[in-house]
């Protein structure tokens, strides 16, 4: 093992959907910047053994923690003030197909805050964690023989309403340096290996922003190439509601400063409202329901009409059933069970329509434009785009291609985290959203 220095900073944005965990983390090895993207699903199998049942051998530290997708694997325990237990919690797809342990996924279908449920917390440290062993591993071929001492910042999302009342107490609670106090200090023993590693974490600063407003961010900071593209899908996707947009240029829609957004995740959708460039916390709103609201319902209609076929232990693994190809196995089982989806997706549509209806009562004359984004918007995009548009009249909806747009959010966020540290090394206080 290597006796190298353990101390180091990183930098992400992580953005924690009720469905899956998307982020960017950029760390430093060997003096040059190293960036790792996250994407895993939000879930954690948790058991009271103190050791998975077969660690990798130590020796495989390159071939585990650099060249395999770690996040989607990371086990490890938590001592923090966030985390009640010490048990051994396994992240990510892994999570999914594990057997004899506890399965724990967001509540879509309640009112609990997720700021308030743990697993937030678990997977915001074990994203920073394996990042921090990744990038030491990267530099040293080894795994560490002291603890990591890892500096944060990082710039994380909350539900828009959930935001406006929790964004302080959210940030403190990584933090911990209220009134004075020691800062917080979160340990992570990460266990996937013979050697277990310890990693002690220190958040510096956290952004907190609302979801979708930091989508929209990233889509400014994107320019004309974005701008561009989306113009293209709406003059080929939905030409009658183009039609009165032949003169827009994409230079016209970059300057745009009134904007709804449409943020579809698994269990909220946002609203983000942006007046003269700034965001309208008094205008925007979230529905208490997403596309995960509409795989749970589906699930439940799946039991009922008692096709052995469609065994799905969770949502989860339903959702990840419905985003791959079907293979000439799996095809009917498939068709299906999107039958099932599609049914209660419509529902949901409808849901929406009624929410942003609300929301364009109070600023839909000003808005120039609707961006419609998120991980939740890409299944329902046939379903959900006509609704949208007939409530916004002439205002053009553009519908965010679902291969970038579920990323939106964490590329924001990364950005919110950045100019943070720029703001910083200047002696400028940063705050994202006004």
């Amino acid at each position: 093992m290597s006796t190298q220095n353990t101390s180091m900073r990183l930098i992400g944005g992580i953005d924690v959907g009720n469905g899956y965990v998307k982020g960017v983390v950029r760390g430093t090895v060997d003096g040059e910047t190293v960036y790792d993207s996250v994407d895993l699903p939000s879930a954690v199998s948790s058991t009271s053994r103190s050791m998975p049942k077969v660690p990798e051998a130590d020796a495989h530290a390159m071939s585990v923690a650099v060249y395999d997708d770690f996040f989607n694997r990371f086990s490890g325990s938590f001592t923090t003030p966030l985390v009640g237990h010490s048990d051994l919690r396994t992240m990510g797809r892994a999570a999914l197909t594990m057997r004899g342990s506890k399965f724990t996924q967001f509540e879509v279908t309640g009112t609990r805050s997720k700021a308030d449920q743990e697993l937030s917390a678990v997977l915001v440290l074990g994203v920073f964690a394996a990042k921090a062993l990744r990038d030491y591993v990267r530099a040293h071929r080894a795994l560490p023989e002291a603890e990591l001492r890892v500096t944060v910042r990082a710039g994380l999302a909350l539900p828009i309403a959930e935001y406006v009342q929790r964004r302080s107490a959210y940030a403190a609670q990584f933090i911990g340096a209220l009134g004075g106090a020691d800062p917080a200090v979160h340990m992570v023993t990460i266990k996937n290996f013979s050697t277990p590693v310890a990693v002690r974490l220190q958040f510096e600063d956290v952004q907190v922003l609302p979801e979708g407003a930091s989508a929209q961010f990233a889509i400014a900071d994107k320019g004309l190439g974005l701008a561009q593209a989306l113009l293209d899908d709406l003059r080929a996707s939905d030409p009658d509601a183009a039609e009165g947009l032949a003169d827009v240029t994409a230079e016209a829609l970059v300057s745009v400063r009134n904007t709804i957004g449409v943020d579809v995740g698994e269990g909220t959708v946002n609203f983000p409202v942006f007046t003269d460039g700034d965001f309208n916390p008094e205008a925007a709103a979230t529905l208490e329901q997403g596309y995960g609201t509409a795989l749970t319902n589906a699930l439940e209609q799946m039991v009922t009409s008692g096709h052995k076929n469609l065994a799905f232990a969770n949502r989860k693994q339903l959702a990840d059933f419905l985003q791959t190809e079907p293979s000439p196995f799996t095809r009917g089982r498939y068709d299906i069970a999107s039958g099932f989806v599609e049914e209660e997706a419509g529902y949901l549509c409808d849901e929406i329509g009624t929410r942003f209806e609300d929301v364009l009562v109070e600023v839909g004359g000003t808005t120039e434009v609707i961006y419609v984004y998120g991980g939740g918007s890409g299944p329902i995009k046939e379903l959900l785009r006509p609704v949208l548009q007939k409530a916004a009249g002439s205002t053009p909806v553009l519908y965010l291609d679902s291969g970038y747009s579920r990323h939106l959010n964490r590329e924001g966020l990364f950005l919110a985290a950045t100019t943070a540290e720029e703001n910083a090394k200047k002696g400028k206080h940063s705050t994202a959203v006004a």
